[in-house]
Parts: C-alpha cells; sequence; structure tokens
C-alpha cells in the first residue's frame, strides 16, 4: 500500500454553536497522556468576544476511579467556510497556552450532531466522541469502518472505558480560555 495523503476535514460546514457542549471519548489513538483514560469527557465553549473556543479536557487515569487528570486548549477555527478544519493549542503547568495551534480535524460529524470522528492530518491521533458515554455496538462499528475509509488501522484504536457512575466522574464546564 503506498503512503497516504494527509487526511483532511469534512468539507460539509457545520454549525460551529452545535458542535460545542460536552463530548464523551468512546475510542481513540491517544497522545501520551490520554493513553490509559477512562470516563474521558471533552467540553468546548464558544468565546465570542474572542473569535475562538475553549476545550476542557477531564478523564480518569488508568481505571474508573483513578487519578482526576484535566487539561485546558485553545481552539481556534482555520476554515471559515466549514468550521471542520480547527487549530488548538494546549495549556501547559506554569508555562501557559503554547503559541503552537496544532490541526483538529472534524472528518465526520451525523446529522443530529450525536456523534463525531477528529482526526490528525498524519493519522497518529483519532478521538471518537459521542453525546453520551455508550453507543449500540452497531453503531459504535460504523464508526470504526469511517476510521478505516479514512486510512487509519483499526487494531490502533483503543475504547475508553467509560463508568459514568463512578463517583469520581462528573461532566464539566468548560472555561472560557
Amino acid at each position: 500500500m503506498g503512503k497516504l495523503e494527509p487526511l483532511k476535514a469534512m468539507d460539509k460546514k457545520i454549525e460551529l454553536g452545535k458542535f460545542m457542549g460536552s463530548w464523551y471519548v468512546l475510542a481513540h489513538i491517544p497522545v501520551f497522556v490520554e493513553k490509559n483514560a477512562w470516563n474521558a469527557v471533552e467540553t468546548y465553549k464558544w468565546d465570542a468576544a474572542n473569535k475562538r473556543f475553549g476545550v476542557h479536557y477531564k478523564f480518569n487515569e488508568a481505571k474508573a476511579d483513578g487519578k482526576v487528570s484535566e487539561s485546558e486548549q485553545r481552539g481556534y477555527i482555520h476554515n471559515y467556510d466549514t468550521f471542520t478544519d480547527l487549530r488548538v493549542s494546549p495549556k501547559l503547568p506554569l508555562f501557559g497556552y503554547t503559541p503552537l495551534r496544532l490541526p483538529y480535524l472534524i472528518c465526520h460529524l451525523s446529522d443530529d450532531y450525536q456523534t463525531t470522528i477528529v482526526g490528525y492530518p498524519s493519522r497518529s491521533y483519532l478521538w471518537i466522541m459521542a453525546r453520551t458515554p455508550t453507543l449500540p455496538d452497531a453503531e459504535y462499528a460504523k464508526l470504526i469502518d469511517k476510521t478505516k475509509q479514512m486510512g487509519y488501522d483499526p487494531a490502533q484504536i483503543r475504547k475508553v472505558p467509560q463508568e459514568p457512575s463512578s463517583p469520581a466522574f462528573a461532566v464539566p464546564t468548560a472555561p472560557v480560555p
């Protein structure tokens, strides 16, 4: 198999306001800090004054009641035609927000804004998310199939355990950065 072209965001325009809110991370090809995440939730909040959005990411480390880990990012619109090609800048302890604007590509979004797939141009990272902590097996399988069609290797995708009944689990409210 030849080298794949870089992954691109979907070209269908979305309503960014409807994308805001909380998303449960059901599966991912994780960055190093989230490789053992449980109960992962990303919450997006639009900051109209600065024309950007805040991302609050929260998960338990290694088990349902593991240590709670949280992080913040600022998000920026890279393509105003579709609102699906975004960039994020992580906030680092002691340093604040980095000047880096990392690609954040919405590659799939269901018409009802209930499921989404977010990717990275090199396919090094992936997040499959939903508005609910679980999906029926058939619906989850369809999302995995979509990632395969995008050039991802399903064997690399880790299913994120979601146990929202855990006392350590709570859906956060994203601060405005």
